[in-house]
């Protein structure tokens, strides 16, 4: 079993960005997320899967890609917080010996884990040490939104990355085993998906990526990157609105921000925004608000992984840390404006 390789593995949205910004959010495909395989050094593609309800906030990974020794290199990991029980964390690594996949469809197989697309429905099965996870994913929309506008442009030689919130706020009904003990569960959840050919961790700090829905079903999307000294102050920041009935009514590229109030994370030792405003209309009378409001896990992506890979990844990253929240936005601009609840993730490199 291959150790290496996965040094994104513990970070949902690590990628290297240098390119204009222009391309434009805009509805997605299921052609975007199903599984792909690029030769090149740096490929990686990534699945996160969510689910929130009274009992359970749960966020896991499937992961594919060539870093490291040989190509393929795969796995999974998964967060739960399970009403007041501490955090679970934990982590499973394969070499391409124990990877499947079928070619132009949504499928991988890690191992015994998989995910999968039948019957209009998305699948995960997770197996691990404490836990077995079976959740179906009931889309209820037409379609989800591209945040990065398809693949972005990042060199003149082809290479690329694509970012794509595919499902937000849908049911979600399935199983979890913990300890020999099934728990039928239902709740909210949905999926993001990553796709890059390119070598990620060189230039950026700090991850993000923001999903809310309004009172009236619609969705409120944000996500991107900032960047760290060797493109000060450089920043790739995209911002979606997508109606109830799955058009998008709103899509914008991030000008400037603002913190308005900041603390430091208890956790990690960041200090993070706890409300910051982002300006990304022609003017600064558009904006979005976004206001961290509770606290849902913070954990170090150092803890449960193997030694080698540990090793690796402190290569690369100084204090790399994951940190979702519960979160409110509200957006302010004349062609459309509203306020949503839902999730913000970071995915924190170095200060």
């Amino acid at each position: 079993m291959q150790k290496l390789g996965k040094i994104c593995f513990l970070f949902f949205i690590c990628l290297q960005l240098k390119a204009d910004g222009t391309n434009l959010a805009r509805l997605g495909h299921p052609s975007d997320f199903r599984t792909q395989i690029y030769p090149e050094e740096g490929y990686l593609q990534a699945w996160n899967f969510s689910l929130n309800n009274s009992s359970y906030k749960l966020f896991s990974t499937f992961l594919v890609s060539n870093f490291g020794p040989g190509t393929k290199n795969n796995g999974i990991s998964i967060i739960i917080k399970h009403d007041n029980e501490p955090l679970y964390y934990s982590t499973r690594e394969f070499g391409q010996d124990e990877f499947e996949m079928k070619k132009g469809q949504f499928f991988q197989k890690s191992g015994e884990n998989w995910m999968d697309y039948k019957e209009g429905k998305y699948s995960i099965h997770m197996v691990f040490p404490e836990w077995i996870i079976d959740l179906d994913f009931f889309p209820n929309q037409r379609t989800g939104v591209a945040i990065s506008g398809g693949k972005l442009n990042l060199t003149e030689d082809g290479r690329f990355v694509q970012a794509d919130i595919p499902l937000s706020f849908v049911k979600v009904k399935g199983t979890i085993n913990h300890n020999g003990v099934a728990e039928t569960v239902e709740g909210i959840g949905g999926m993001e998906h990553l796709l890059t050919n390119y070598e990620v961790h060189k230039y950026s700090n700090k991850w993000e990526i923001v999903r809310t829905i309004t009172n009236d079903g619609t969705r409120i999307f944000a996500g991107g990157f900032i960047g760290n000294e060797k493109i000060p102050g450089g920043f790739f920041r995209k911002i979606a609105v997508i109606s109830k009935k799955g058009n998008l009514i709103l899509e914008g590229t991030v000008t400037k921000s603002e913190i308005l109030s900041e603390e430091p994370e208890p956790v990690s030792g960041y200090t993070l925004p706890k409300k910051e405003r982002l300006y990304f209309g022609e003017s600064d009378s558009c904006y979005m608000d976004v206001i961290r409001t509770k606290n849902i896990a913070s954990m170090s992506a150092l803890e449960n992984i193997s030694t080698v890979l540990r090793f690796f990844i402190q290569l690369f990253f100084a204090k790399p840390y994951q940190i979702h929240s519960e979160t409110e936005l509200e957006v302010n601009c004349s062609s459309w404006s509203g306020k949503g609840k839902g999730m913000h993730s970071y995915y924190l490199i170095n200060q």
